[in-house]
């Protein structure tokens, strides 16, 4: 029991940190005819009091050592008591103090403004900025724009366009690439349908979440689901221990326990529980935390705006939260339901688009769509601008590739019959890495940036060592065309029982002589 607490407490943490990223690498032989700005992620360090003397970091938050641990503790009683009498709104409570005190500081007003003076530990002048061209030429990163990730994206392309002008003054160009990535993809959507794309060459979107991002989307939404198969999966994708055999251990014994229903059982027990109750967690919890963000409500789906806002503000005086739900109600509006419509335009006077999704891993397992194709974070036909998908653990059946032969587009048809292009916005500029991580942002992909940049026109046909199908390796951290030889890297979640009994075995024995032989 004490397990499933646990698990509750880590979902709830969990759903409030989906969207971190990790910085990229600079490659320096990587040069580009127009000064690129570069939109990160969410993952910009936050402060209160900035420049200041009593400046004070507050994301990314720091959880107190043997913090769940320790609320585990205190808090099985009242779990205890529920599960016997069914009886959840005390174990409700806990649950909120347990997890709403982590993200005091981080969290903003009710009219979606930071409370306490807290910012972003970045700032820009003109003064400040150099031209860093080299005979004319530029870097993939010269230019990284930085921004309060919690802020509204319609607001923040004010700053966008401010910077993209300064950038101008100083290196004295008269367009820009702009390079939207996770998160930032949806600051360069607000900025392409707010200005219409002015100054704007190429825009290219990586790993994106303009068109939604599941995870963030289902929290919003409450629906949170755990799903066996899936738990398994995305066990084999995480790195839990840095000791082979402990690693071996865990993956096995977990595909033990999905094998004789043991996961079945308990995700049945949890998800049976949480229908019932999660009116009483999740709003409460993330109306005071990342419910509050603008940019977060940025990544929920169009088909989940409603659904989101229904939940999130469950109970809640809605007069109190008119600025939120304004800055909300307009980028949906006036950005999500017009981003489509405002590309494709664009792109008829000159824009070019490009985009770069990335899959071959198991989505987080809290939501039922857990066996979509996606990157960890994002689900493909979101990221990529509408590609069709099979499933995670599935490809195309022969009467699709057929009828795609018959229509002229299997060509747009991944070599492992897991994805059709076809269907994407812009399909002959839209690449897929298979095998990498949301998180990943390996040198190598600058390959795909710099020639979208310097050659106009390119496409996912022009050069047979850039085509639309990628192979990420993770040993050299860079990516290859696909073909039959490399594409099966799915290969690590089709484990048998008694692959599993064996690995098992010997795990466990190498833990336990470890365990004698260190006495």
């Amino acid at each position: 029991m004490k397990r499933i607490i646990s698990l509750l407490l880590c979902l709830c943490v969990l759903i409030t940190v989906v969207t971190g990223v990790a910085p990229a690498v600079v490659a320096a032989e990587d040069r580009i005819n127009v000064p690129l700005i570069y939109i990160e992620g969410q993952g910009a360090s936050l402060y209160r009091n900035y420049g200041t003397p009593e400046q004070e970091q507050i994301y990314p938050v720091q959880i107190p050592e043997n913090y769940i641990a320790e609320k585990v503790e205190q808090y099985f009683p009242v779990f205890a008591d529920a599960f016997f009498t069914q009886e959840w709104s005390d174990f409700c409570v806990a649950l909120y103090d347990c997890i709403v005190p982590l993200f005091d500081k981080l969290r903003l007003g009710p009219n979606g403004e930071p409370i306490d003076g807290s910012t972003v530990g970045w700032t820009w002048s003109r003064e400040t900025l150099t031209n860093k061209a080299k005979n004319g030429t530029y870097g993939i990163e010269d230019y990284i724009f930085k921004y309060d990730w919690r802020l509204d994206p319609w607001s923040t392309a004010d700053k966008l366009h401010q910077y993209i002008e300064d950038v101008m003054y100083v290196t004295g160009a008269t367009e820009v690439a702009l390079l939207g990535r996770c998160l930032g993809a949806n600051i360069a959507a607000a900025y392409m349908t707010k200005y219409n794309g002015e100054h704007v060459k190429d825009c290219i979107f990586y790993a994106s979440a303009a068109h939604g991002a599941i995870m963030c989307s289902k929290a919003f939404c409450g629906e949170l689901y755990l799903e066996a198969d899936g738990i398994e999966r995305y066990v084999y994708d995480l790195e839990l221990s840095p000791t082979d055999y402990v690693q071996d251990f865990i993956e096995s014994l977990v595909t033990l326990l999905n094998k004789t229903y043991g996961l079945d059982i308990a995700s049945w027990a949890v998800n049976n529980v949480y229908k019932d109750i999660y009116l009483e967690i999740m709003p409460p919890i993330l109306i005071e935390s990342y419910g509050t963000f603008p940019g977060y409500w940025s990544m929920v789906t169009e088909e989940d705006f409603a659904k989101a806002k229904e939940t999130i503000f469950y109970g809640a005086d809605l007069e109190k939260y008119a600025g939120l739900i304004e800055k909300i109600d307009n980028y949906h509006v006036n950005t999500r339901l017009k981003m489509d419509d405002t590309y494709l335009e664009l792109s008829k006077n000159g824009v070019e688009f490009s985009n770069v999704s990335k899959y071959g891993y198991q989505i987080i397992p809290v939501a039922k769509e857990n066996d979509v194709v996606s990157d960890n974070t994002c689900e493909i036909g979101q990221s990529s601008m509408g590609a069709t998908a099979a499933g995670v653990v599935s490809t195309f059946d022969n009467d699709y590739i057929d009828a795609a032969i018959l229509n002229s587009t299997a060509k747009y048809i991944s070599p492992d019959k897991q994805i059709d292009a076809s269907t994407c916005l812009f399909p002959d500029s839209t690449w897929f890495i298979k095998d990498i991580t949301h998180q990943d942002f390996p040198d190598d992909i600058h390959r795909i940036f710099t020639k979208v940049i310097n050659i106009d026109g390119f496409t996912v046909f022009d050069d047979p060592e850039l085509p639309q199908y990628l192979v990420y390796d993770k040993e050299t951290k860079t990516v290859s065309p696909m073909v039959a030889e490399n594409y099966n890297t799915t290969t690590r979640w089709e484990v048998s029982f008694f692959e599993a009994v064996s690995v098992f075995a010997k795990s466990l024995y190498k833990m336990i002589r470890n365990y004698f032989e260190t006495k």
